[in-house]
């Protein structure tokens, strides 16, 4: 089994340290250290959609999408100046059902 690495790194800080996720297996071995109480739906659907790239079910890119959603939604996720990177802030309203 290859390391799955896809395009730039996903930087997250985590435990007071900078991490580069690099390919699927630096997430998940992220998501094995997430703290037990914090292991909600989103948590679930990072670990499972890695899962599935390690199974070949799914791209690896498809599972660091989903965990780059991980990464933004818990405050994890470290936005550079890279336009490639910079995600739209947005009001807790735009997200709420109309």
């Amino acid at each position: 089994m290859g390391t799955m690495r896809t395009g730039r790194p996903i930087r997250v800080s985590f435990d007071g340290e900078i991490e580069d996720i690099e390919d699927v297996n630096a997430a998940v071995d992220l998501l094995q250290r997430w703290p037990v109480d914090r292991r909600g739906h989103v948590y679930r659907s990072a670990l499972n959609a890695c899962g599935a790239a390690i199974a070949a079910q799914i791209s690896p890119d498809d599972a660091l999408k989903v965990f780059t959603g991980f990464a933004r939604v818990t405050g994890i996720l470290v936005v550079d100046d890279d336009p490639a990177m910079v995600f739209e802030e947005r009001s807790v309203q735009s997200r709420m059902p109309k």
